[in-house]
């Protein structure tokens, strides 16, 4: 299956970000009350991965304009519980249809996002030649 870096980073983030923000009340993340806390002076505390919140919310919005096929797939695979045999039976399918699934979701959100920063470029480029012309110095 082939994996296109950047996105891959992009849709862990967004399944930590997922992760953190399901299941709380009110928008609130949950938090688990029974699971102790590491203290500062535990040696084999877990460091927490930083999850950039802006981009796992552009991320999510890519996610859910994907073809419902696929949507599911991604849903299921960084976010379900479970090994890969969970994610095929969830899912209805086999091995290299989940990957087919994956691929075809990699190049369909790597498209988006491109589409998305030249269309930010361009607006930017406007913008700028509109202040230009506002100063008088075109």
């Amino acid at each position: 299956m082939a994996r296109i870096d950047w996105i891959e980073h992009r849709l862990l983030n967004w399944a930590r970000w997922k992760s953190r923000s399901g299941g709380g009340a009110l928008g609130y993340a949950r938090v688990p009350l029974g699971v102790q806390t590491p203290s500062t002076r535990d040696a084999y505390a877990d460091v927490p991965i930083p999850v950039n919140d802006i981009e796992a919310g552009v991320t999510d919005d890519a996610v859910q304009r994907l073809p419902s096929e696929l949507r599911a797939t991604i849903v299921e695979y960084y976010t379900g519980t479970g090994g890969e045999q969970d994610h095929l039976k969830v899912l209805c399918c086999a091995k290299a249809t989940l990957y087919a699934r994956i691929e075809r979701a990699h190049r369909l959100l790597a498209a988006h996002f491109h589409s998305e920063q030249q269309r930010g470029a361009v607006e930017r480029q406007r913008v700028e030649d509109l202040q230009r012309e506002k100063r008088g110095l075109v």
